[in-house]
């Protein structure tokens, strides 16, 4: 049998962020197969995990979320090997870059993204830095390095080219829970353009404000909901700048169902981002009916299939464009929802963990561990 410490050290225990819901989405397909045991290792509580990872064999090993990653990734390569040599550790499967570079016969890493390498003018100099010389730890140190869409690879390789010959794409799928099938009101009125995710710096959510803006006037009930965080006030602080009357909902952890409802009753999700390395709302989105706007960038074409109507993310006066398009072309709305349906099929966390137990056990037979 063989032993996997899924290693997630970055993650803020009890706070459900896309790399934290992946992880958990993949983990509970993973345990399923009786030929891997595995342990998790993470700042997360047995308590706290879904439940179905609670209730199944899931080892866990909880510890603090470091302060500082790039030198708590240089304690992991000094610590990590008596770690799995006592936990009887086969392979170490790093959730993100943030893990360990040692450890176990063999390790593999997931790559979420590259912003700092994509948009560098928006991650900073310091980020940019640090990140870089985490990933060149890792690279040397990992087996085997998982990236959630082929456009993070093409990024991956582009800046490393030596991780070509071992790098591979495993796209995730999404991860609204069981219960966000269950029927509920979206508790908003009127009609609304949704946007999801914390207004990270690449998230650009100023452009939808002001296209929404731009669409006002004919359409004077169309709201913005944002659900996330929004700590520097990007959407507001824009509306407030056009000097418009738009309105604007945010609400912050929202339960499944919650947000499920919203994608229902909204006239369309919005994604304006620079760059993204998967986009868990697009599939979510789609899987509900939801029609789709995205940006032309990165991995969002690769994830939303034909199940979205695309624009630049830096002209706002294309996104009001589209925007127009969905709420005023019934036909266009309806096909979008009919092929983003169909599109959101072709993502499957069963057979993405298939797909990761092939990479893993490549892995362990192709390379000898610290």
């Amino acid at each position: 049998m063989t032993r996997v410490l899924v290693n997630m050290p970055s993650q803020f225990g009890g706070k459900h962020s896309g790399v934290a819901r992946v992880a958990f989405h993949l983990l509970e397909r993973l345990v399923e197969n009786p030929s891997f045991t595995y342990v998790l290792r993470s700042p997360w509580t047995r308590d706290q995990l879904p439940e179905p990872l609670r209730r199944s064999g899931l080892d866990v090993v909880t510890i603090r979320r470091p302060s500082v990653m790039v030198l708590d990734v240089l304690r992991q390569a000094v610590t990590m090997p008596a770690l799995c040599r006592r936990l009887k550790i086969d392979l170490v499967l790093n959730v993100d870059p943030y893990g360990a570079a040692t450890g176990g016969r063999a390790r593999a890493m997931i790559v979420h993204d590259l912003y700092f390498r994509t948009i560098p003018e928006q991650t900073g100099r310091r980020e940019a830095l640090t990140s870089g010389l985490i990933f060149r730890l890792m690279l040397r140190g990992n087996a085997a390095v998982i990236c959630v869409s082929d456009a993070t690879r093409r990024e991956l390789v582009a800046s490393y080219p030596a991780a070509r010959a071992m790098a591979t794409t495993i796209h995730s799928a999404g991860t609204l829970g069981a219960n966000a099938s269950d029927a509920e009101p979206s508790q908003v009125a009127g009609r609304y353009v949704l946007a999801v995710g914390n207004a990270t710096h690449n998230k650009n959510l100023g452009v939808l404000a002001e296209a929404v803006t731009l669409v006002g006037a004919a359409h004077p009930d169309l709201a913005i909901v944002h659900v996330g965080e929004d700590p520097g006030e990007t959407i507001a602080s824009t509306l407030r700048r056009l000097g418009t009357e738009i309105r604007l909902v945010r609400l912050t952890r929202l339960e499944d169902r919650r947000l499920a409802a919203l994608y229902r009753g909204a006239a369309c999700l919005c994604v304006p981002s620079l760059a993204e390395g998967f986009c868990l709302p697009i599939l979510e989105a789609q899987a509900l009916g939801c029609p789709v706007l995205c940006s032309d960038r990165s991995a969002m074409p690769e994830i939303a299939g034909d199940g979205a109507l695309l624009f630049d993310p830096t002209d706002a006066d294309g996104l009001a464009s589209r925007l127009r398009d969905v709420l005023e072309d019934r036909d266009l709305r309806d096909g979008l929802v009919r092929r983003g349906l169909a599109n959101a099929r072709r993502f499957s966390w069963d057979r993405a963990a298939r797909a990761y137990e092939a990479v893993m056990l490549g892995a362990l037979q192709g390379r000898s561990g610290s």
